[in-house]
C-alpha cells in the first residue's frame, strides 16, 4: 500500500478485524457457465452491461471455453462498407487465430459467416455499434439457426437513438426465445413489466403483486419469469398475500433456489450473513451499508450482483430478496460476532447518537431483543430502557404494516414491559384489535402512563375513537361518546370528537356539514398534526361530493404542506407514522378526485410510485388501499377487467378490523366493475354480503349497494338520495351525485324519469359547481333531454378529451340518431370518429360478448333493446360497444355493420 501526496491512504481498505479475505475465485463465473451451456446447446447469447460493467470480457470467456466450435468475430468496417470478420478460433480448417477478412454488406456474406447446424459462433462485441443491415443479417442468421451468436449490447443506451433502437433488435432474440440473456445491470422496471405481461398472458397480475415480483427478482429475467408463474398458481388469493412479503424458507420455486446456489457459492460464511442482514434491512445509504458489514464485504457482493444500487442516482443499496431466502433456505445461521452481532451494536450507537433509525433498522433490533434469552441487554449490552420502548415501538408499528398482527404484539408488549408510552399502548391495542379482541384492545389502553404529553395523548384518543367506530358502527350517522376514562384534557376529546362528528356526518351524505367540521379542525394550529391531517382527507371527499373543485384543490395542498411538517418533525419514533398518514391522505384525495370526475395529472405516476414504494417496505396493509385506488382509477377509465383484478386485490389484503363503510366501497367498486362486465350475479351476491344480518349500513354504503344494483339491473329504481337524486332540492345539496345521477338516466333513456325533471335536476347543480367535468355533464343531461343534437355532436369532443369515455360514446350515439345523416354536425363528428380510430393502435380481437353486441348494433338494435336481449344493463352494453368500436376502429354503428361483414 503506497501513501498519497495528500496524506490519505490510497488502495483496498484494511479488513475489519474478524472479517475473512475476498474470494480469490474469479467474479460472475456461474454466469459463464451458464452461458457457455447455452452455446454448446445451439442457442445464442445476449449479453447486455452499462459500459465498464465488463460485458465485453464475460462474453470473450465464454467463447474462450468452446474451443470445440468455430469461432467467429465480427465488427463494422470503418473504410468501406461491411464486415470485418475475425477469425477466433476453427479446429476443423485450423485457421489462425486473428485470420481477417472483409465480408460485403447485404447477403452475400451469409454463406461466408454460417456454418452448417449451428456449428459457428460469431462474436459481436459491442453489436449495438453495426449497421443496422448487418445486425439485421446476424438477428436472422440467429433465429434460423444458422449461427450461434454471442453479442453485447449497451443497456443504458436510450430509447430514441440509433443504438437503443438496436439494442431492442437483439433484445428481441431473447423475447422470441431465439436466445439466453445475461444482464449485468438487470432488466429496467419498464422491461420487467413487460416481461410480466409476457409470461401472464391472459391472466393479468395485479400492479402491486408485478411490483414485488420485480423487487423479488433484482432485475434477472429468470428468477421474474419463475416468480410470475408461481404466481399464476390455482390458489392466487393465498398466492397473493405470499408474495408481498418475503416467502420464507421452503416457498421459493426450487429452479429459483438453485439459480441463487450456484450466485452464491463462491460467497464466504462472512458474506452469506451479511447478504441476509442487509436484505432483511431492506434498503441503505451505502454508508451506513459499509458501517454494518464493511466496505470489503459490500464491494463482494456487489461485484457477485447481491447487492444493487436502487433509487435516482443509485442513493441506496439493496439486497436480492431471492438470494437471502436462498440462503435462509439452506439453514443460513446468526454467529455470535457476526456481522449481524456488530451491526446491532452499532445501530443502538448510531441511536443513541441521535441518528434516526429506519423502521427495518428498529425491527431487527427488536427482533434481536425478544429472542435473547436474558433480554436486550444481552445482544446490545448499552442500551436503555427509554431506547428499548421507543424501538420495539416502531417495530411494533412495522410489524402492523406488514400485517403481522402477532409478531405487532410482541414488540408492543415489550416496549410496555420496559418502558411504558401512550404510543406503546396503542400499537398493543392495535395488535389485539387486529386479533379480533377488542375488549382487551381497550383494556390495554389503560397502561398509557399519567404523565403523557398532550400531542400523544391525542393520538391515545384518536385511536380509541377508531376502536369504538370499529366495535359499535351507527347507521344514523350519530357518534356515540368517547370513551375516555383517564383524565384527558377536555381539548383533545373536544377535537377528537369534533373528527368523529365529520366522519359520522360523511358517512350519513351530510356533505356540507362533514365539510365545515373537517375545514374547522384542519385551521386550528392548537390540534395535532395527525388529526388536522385526517381532516383534511374528509373535508377533501366532501367538498368533492359539493362539487367544490377549488376547495378540494386548496384543501389538497394544505394536507400536502401537513404532511411535509409532520415529515419534518419525524424521528425514528414515527417514521413509519409518518408514511401511513402520507398514504392514507393521497389515497383519500385521489378518490375525492376521480369521484368528482377532477383531473389529476400526477395520479397515476404518483400511484405507482406509492405502490412501489409500499412493496419495497413490504407494507401489505398500504398495498390494499393503493391497489383499491389503482382499480378506482382503472374503473373511471373504463377498464373494467383491470379494476375487477385489483379491486379484489385490495379486498383479499385489506387489514383487520375496517370499518363498514371502507369495505362498503372496496366491494361496491368492486361489484360496479363485475356488472359492467355482465357478471351480475356475482355483483349481487357481494352486495347482498354487506347486507347480511347484523351488519350495521349507513346511508352511504347504502346508496352504493343501491347504485351498484341499479347498474346491474336498470329495471330497479334509481339510488334513493333524500328525497330523489334527480330532484331540484337533492341537486343543490348533492350536486356532484345529482349529475352523475342524471347522466345515467339520460343515457339509458329511462322513461320513468321526466325529462323536465333532468333538465331541472341538470341546471340546478351546474349552478352549483365550479368542476368543468362536472359542468360538462349538466350540459350533457341538458343537450339528451331536450334532444339538441348539435350540443351533443359539440360533447362528444369534450369528453373525448377529458377522457370520459361512456359519456363521450353516449353523446355520439345520440347526436347521430337525432341529426340528418347529411348535416355538417353529423359529418364532424363521423370524421372525428373515425380520425380517431385511425390513429389508435391496433388491438386485441373481438371478446365473444363484444362481438355479440356489435352484430347486434350492427343490426340497427339500440343499446336499449341490446340489453334486453341479453339480459344486460345498458352500461354494460355502451361499455362493450365502446370497447368494439374502438378495437375495430369503427366511426359509427353503420361503419361497424360494414367491419363485421357477413357476421352483421
Amino acid at each position: 500500500m503506497t501513501e498519497g501526496t495528500s496524506g490519505r491512504r490510497t488502495g483496498r481498505p484494511p479488513r475489519r478485524p474478524g472479517e475473512p479475505e475476498a474470494p480469490r475465485t474469479p467474479p460472475r463465473g456461474h454466469l459463464v457457465r451458464e452461458a457457455v451451456r447455452q452455446v454448446r446447446d445451439g442457442t445464442s447469447v445476449l449479453v447486455l452491461g452499462a459500459p465498464g460493467s465488463g460485458r465485453s470480457h464475460l462474453a470473450r470467456r465464454v467463447v474462450d471455453s468452446v474451443p470445440e466450435l468455430r469461432v467467429l468475430s465480427v465488427r463494422s468496417a470503418t473504410s468501406a462498407p461491411g464486415l470485418i470478420v475475425s477469425t477466433v478460433h476453427d479446429p476443423a480448417q485450423g485457421s489462425a487465430p486473428g485470420t481477417v477478412r472483409r465480408v460485403p454488406p447485404g447477403t452475400a456474406g451469409v454463406d461466408d459467416l454460417a456454418g452448417t447446424g449451428g456449428s459457428t459462433v460469431v462474436l459481436a462485441d459491442d453489436a449495438h455499434l453495426l449497421d443496422a443491415e448487418h445486425l439485421q443479417m446476424l438477428c436472422e442468421l440467429a433465429t434460423d439457426g444458422r449461427v450461434v451468436l454471442v453479442a453485447t449490447a449497451d443497456a443504458t443506451a436510450g430509447a430514441g437513438t440509433a443504438h437503443g433502437a438496436a439494442a431492442a433488435r437483439l433484445t428481441t432474440l431473447w423475447l422470441d426465445g431465439r436466445a439466453g440473456r445475461v444482464d449485468l445491470v438487470g432488466l429496467s422496471e419498464a422491461e420487467g413489466h413487460e416481461l410480466i405481461r409476457s409470461v401472464a398472458g391472459s391472466r393479468p397480475l395485479d400492479l402491486a403483486l408485478r411490483h414485488h415480483i420485480l423487487v423479488a427478482a433484482g432485475g434477472s429475467p429468470a428468477t421474474i419469469r419463475e416468480l410470475t408463474l408461481e404466481a399464476l398458481r390455482d390458489d392466487r388469493a393465498t398466492t397473493n398475500r405470499d408474495l408481498l412479503r418475503l416467502h420464507g424458507p421452503g416457498l421459493l420455486p426450487p429452479r429459483t433456489v438453485q439459480r441463487a446456489r450456484h450466485r452464491l457459492d463462491l460467497l464466504s460464511e462472512h458474506d452469506r450473513e451479511s447478504l441476509v442482514l442487509l436484505a432483511r434491512l431492506s434498503r441503505l445509504d451505502p454508508e451506513r451499508a459499509v458501517h454494518y458489514v464493511g466496505d470489503a464485504t459490500l464491494r463482494r457482493l456487489l461485484r457477485h450482483g447481491c447487492v444493487t444500487p436502487v433509487g435516482p442516482g443509485t442513493t441506496a443499496l439493496r439486497a436480492t430478496p431471492v438470494d437471502a431466502e436462498a440462503l435462509l433456505a439452506d439453514g443460513q445461521a446468526w454467529s455470535a460476532d457476526g456481522p449481524s452481532a456488530r451491526a446491532l451494536r452499532s445501530m443502538v450507537d448510531l441511536d443513541t447518537a441521535g441518528l434516526v433509525l429506519d423502521p427495518f433498522e428498529c425491527l431487527l433490533l427488536s427482533d434481536a431483543w425478544l429472542e435473547a434469552a436474558d433480554g436486550p441487554t444481552g445482544p446490545t449490552p448499552t442500551v436503555a430502557p427509554d431506547q428499548v420502548s421507543r424501538i420495539a415501538t416502531v417495530a411494533a408499528r412495522k410489524s402492523t404494516a406488514m400485517l403481522q398482527p402477532y409478531r405487532a404484539l410482541s414488540h408492543a408488549m415489550l416496549a410496555l414491559d420496559t418502558h411504558p408510552t401512550g404510543a406503546a399502548a396503542i400499537e398493543a391495542s392495535r395488535a389485539l384489535a387486529a386479533l379480533g379482541s377488542t375488549r382487551a384492545a381497550h383494556e390495554v389502553l389503560a397502561r398509557v402512563p399519567p404523565g403523557t404529553s398532550g400531542d400523544e395523548r391525542e393520538l391515545v384518543a384518536l385511536w380509541r375513537a377508531e376502536l369504538d367506530d370499529w366495535e359499535d358502527a351507527r347507521s344514523d350517522g350519530e357518534p356515540a361518546r368517547l370513551r375516555e376514562p383517564d383524565a384527558a384534557p377536555a381539548r383533545t376529546v373536544a377535537t377528537v370528537e369534533r373528527l368523529r362528528g365529520a366522519v359520522h356526518a360523511l358517512r350519513a351524505m351530510r356533505w356540507r356539514e362533514s365539510l365545515d367540521l373537517a375545514t374547522g379542525l384542519v385551521d386550528d394550529d392548537r390540534a395535532g398534526l395527525v388529526v388536522r391531517l385526517r381532516a383534511c382527507g374528509l373535508a377533501g371527499m366532501a367538498a368533492a361530493f359539493l362539487g367544490h373543485g377549488a376547495q378540494l384543490e386548496s384543501i389538497t395542498e394544505t394536507g400536502r404542506r401537513l404532511h411535509d411538517a409532520l415529515a419534518r418533525q419525524a424521528g425514528s419514533a414515527s417514521a413509519q407514522q409518518v408514511v401511513d398518514e402520507g398514504t392514507a391522505f393521497f389515497s383519500g384525495s385521489a378518490a375525492a378526485h376521480l369521484a368528482c370526475s377532477l383531473g389529476w395529472v400526477e395520479m397515476p405516476a404518483r400511484l405507482d410510485a406509492l405502490v412501489r414504494r409500499a412493496v419495497a417496505a413490504r407494507d401489505v396493509a398500504h398495498t390494499s388501499t393503493l391497489s383499491a385506488l389503482a382499480g378506482y382509477l382503472a374503473l373511471a377509465d373504463g377498464d373494467d377487467v383491470t379494476a375487477e383484478l385489483e379491486l379484489g386485490a385490495a379486498i383479499d389484503r385489506a387489514p383487520r378490523p375496517t370499518t363498514h363503510e371502507t369495505h362498503a366501497w372496496l366491494v361496491t367498486v368492486r361489484a360496479t366493475a363485475l356488472a359492467r362486465l355482465g357478471r351480475a350475479v356475482e355483483a349481487e351476491r357481494l352486495c347482498a354480503e354487506l347486507e347480511a344480518p347484523g351488519a350495521t349500513v349507513s346511508a352511504w354504503s347504502a346508496y352504493l349497494v343501491e347504485s351498484v344494483r341499479h347498474l346491474a339491473a336498470p329495471t330497479t329504481s334509481l339510488p334513493a338520495v333524500a328525497p330523489s337524486p334527480l330532484g331540484v332540492e337533492a341537486a343543490a345539496l348533492q350536486p356532484t351525485i345529482a349529475l352523475l345521477a342524471a347522466a345515467e338516466a339520460a343515457a339509458s333513456h329511462d322513461g320513468r324519469v321526466s325529462r323536465q325533471d333532468l333538465v331541472d335536476a341538470a341546471t340546478t347543480a351546474r349552478q352549483q359547481t365550479d368542476i368543468g367535468s362536472l359542468q360538462a355533464v349538466a350540459d350533457y343531461v341538458i343537450a339528451a333531454s331536450t334532444a339538441d343534437a348539435g350540443s351533443l355532436a359539440d360533447l362528444t369532443r369534450t369528453f373525448e378529451g377529458l377522457g370520459m369515455r361512456h359519456l363521450a360514446d353516449a353523446c355520439e350515439e345520440q347526436a347521430l340518431r337525432l341529426l340528418d345523416p347529411d348535416s355538417p354536425h353529423a359529418l364532424s363528428a363521423w370524421r372525428d370518429r373515425a380520425n380517431r380510430a385511425e390513429s389508435e393502435p391496433a388491438e386485441e380481437p373481438l371478446t365473444a360478448r363484444e362481438r355479440e353486441v356489435a352484430v347486434l348494433a350492427g343490426r340497427g338494435l339500440s343499446n336499449r333493446d341490446i340489453a334486453a336481449r341479453l339480459f344486460l344493463s345498458v352500461r354494460t352494453v355502451e361499455s362493450h360497444l365502446y370497447l368494439a368500436r374502438r378495437k375495430l376502429g369503427a366511426a359509427s354503428r353503420r361503419d361497424l355493420a360494414d367491419r363485421l361483414g357477413d357476421d352483421a
